[in-house]
């Protein structure tokens, strides 16, 4: 089996972490763990999706990670555990952005995704930040005299805050993405390490809370 094009995806979601072996665009294998078991079963999985596919990590061409924005200790194994792979083995990472993924697809719509204490990770276009909710709202009211769409996890928890805040300005679809998925991610990966972009030796978490604190602060 020629293994040329055959990556892994490690995708640390909200909920669970997603494990995906690709070829080229394709999904070849999916399997999902729930993120208190992660630390336990994150490597074996690796293993036993390779090998029942006959390969071992020196057969692909790179691992493809989601370094964030997510929960901050599942997204720490995630990358750890992909670090620590492809130094063994003489992989390329890539890295890529949960949220800029989003909002890159769903450029029309302003991504909101939870970043906890009452914060969101916010995503417009090519603008991505951490505001804290209420600010972001009150900007919101005071800048926009259209409606505007917004999705993403953050929707749904501060659902009603943001109907309350910005009435009939706020479009809340019923059935959007929480989230990038493991597929969105895999696509954007495979594009980068085709291209020849984002390939790195070391992935770093995504953390954005910096951006919150110091809006916090300055204002």
């Amino acid at each position: 089996m020629s293994s040329s094009q055959f990556y892994l995806i490690i995708h640390s979601g909200y909920q669970s972490v997603f494990i995906g072996l690709y070829n080229r665009t394709q999904a070849v294998s999916i399997q999902t763990l729930d993120k208190k078991m992660v630390s336990g079963f994150l490597f074996i999985t690796l293993l036993d999706i390779l090998k029942c596919h006959e390969l071992i990590f020196a057969d692909l061409s790179f691992i493809g990670v989601h370094a964030g924005p997510a929960p901050f200790t599942t997204l720490r194994v995630g990358v750890t555990t992909s670090n620590g792979i492809a130094f063994a083995a003489g992989l390329p990472l890539v890295a890529v952005n949960g949220l800029e993924v989003l909002s890159n697809l769903y450029p029309e719509y302003t991504v909101l995704l939870n970043a906890f204490c009452d914060d969101v990770y916010v995503g417009q276009g090519s603008s991505l930040s951490c505001q804290n909710i209420d600010a972001f709202l009150h900007n919101q009211a005071s800048s926009i005299t259209q409606p505007v769409t917004y999705i993403g996890n953050g929707v749904a928890l501060h659902h009603e805050k943001i109907k309350h805040v910005l009435g009939d300005r706020a479009v809340l679809l019923h059935d959007y993405p929480y989230e990038a998925s493991i597929d969105m991610i895999a696509q954007y990966a495979y594009r980068q390490w085709s291209a020849g972009a984002n390939s790195v030796k070391q992935v770093m978490p995504v953390y954005m809370k910096e951006y919150s604190a110091k809006m916090a602060t300055n204002r």
